[in-house]
């Protein structure tokens, strides 16, 4: 089965094919990893994110490092309406409003490849500190410096508007000063070792992601999804619920849905063919579930989507 293509990648600026500053406008990946390490700011929005085998919450101004390989998720807070919201502003995800910024975490990243600091660069006694600051990147980890945030703001706009070996050294320049923050916490207990491991084989929630993302469009059975986790299925829904404040179902939902979304704007199906294509056997539930995250029908969300294209 092909998986949807769920995130579109800004790439602002590349230096010598190594380092890339990165704008996420949405979080919506599943767990992954990537060779390049990863220093992520998080400019809009709360959630949780998770790294190898730690999580913590992260909300606007937090700043972390993630190393080479290891999985890593952001998990937004829920887009679907809650009691305390209810009967207030309706949201209509896919227009351009400020409610809906409101209701996104972004981010700014700088990825870079190992191959920038082999280990005879790494070995010199100049940056030692750099090394050390890499291999602490394996378990993840938080910098809370007061003014970080801005500083590093500015120096990716240098990064962007500087070319080649000035980019490097604007990224040493980066790295030196994560050396030296005094409030830093690492995000696992254990580094993450990569020798033989597989991010969708590891972690309860990560497996949970990857077989939801791989089947929504097929029947989806609690007890499938357990098994696949390798867990008894209430305690992983008790698992689920504490660390993402959403159920399994919620999830699959909002999956199902995004895919609808993104069918509704791309394509010439009918509605009823857009809910069987999504993973829903009867078109009534699809209805009644779009209109609970959307807030809209099916058809006025692709009328919504198609005069904001014209």
């Amino acid at each position: 089965m092909e998986i949807m293509p769920i995130l579109e990648r800004k790439i602002a600026h590349e230096m010598i094919t190594l380092c890339s500053h990165i704008t996420y406008p949405e979080f919506v990946l599943p767990l992954h990893k990537h060779a390049e390490y990863e220093l992520m700011i998080f400019t809009h929005g709360s959630g949780k994110q998770f790294v190898g085998e730690g999580v913590a919450p992260y909300t606007e101004g937090d700043v972390a490092l993630i190393g080479s390989n290891v999985p890593h998720l952001h998990l937004c807070k829920s887009r679907m309406k809650s009691g305390e919201n209810a009967g207030k502003e309706e949201l209509k995800p896919g227009l351009e409003t400020e409610q809906e910024d409101r209701l996104y975490s972004s981010g700014e990243a700088i990825q870079f490849s190992p191959q920038l600091f082999p280990s005879s660069l790494l070995n010199l006694p100049d940056y030692a500190h750099i090394s050390e600051l890499l291999s602490k990147s394996q378990y993840g980890i938080r910098f809370y410096d007061e003014g970080l945030y801005d500083e590093l703001l500015e120096m990716m706009k240098a990064f962007d508007s500087s070319t080649h070996t000035s980019r490097l050294i604007i990224l040493l320049q980066i790295l030196d000063r994560l050396h030296h923050c005094k409030e830093t916490q690492l995000l696992s207990s254990t580094a993450y070792n990569n020798a033989n491991r597989q991010p969708e084989l590891e972690e309860p929630i990560g497996r949970i992601y990857t077989y939801l993302y791989n089947n929504f469009r097929e029947k989806v059975v609690l007890k499938d999804v357990a098994d696949f986790v390798g867990q008894n299925p209430t305690s992983l829904c008790r698992y689920f619920k504490k660390s993402t404040d959403k159920s399994i179902f919620q999830v699959l939902a909002e999956i199902r849905i995004e895919y609808a979304c993104k069918l509704l704007a791309n394509s010439d199906l009918t509605i009823t063919e857009v809910a069987f294509s999504s993973g829903y056997n009867t078109p009534t539930l699809f209805f009644e579930q779009f209109q609970k995250i959307i807030h809209l029908t099916p058809a006025e969300y692709r009328r919504e989507i198609n005069g904001a294209a014209k």
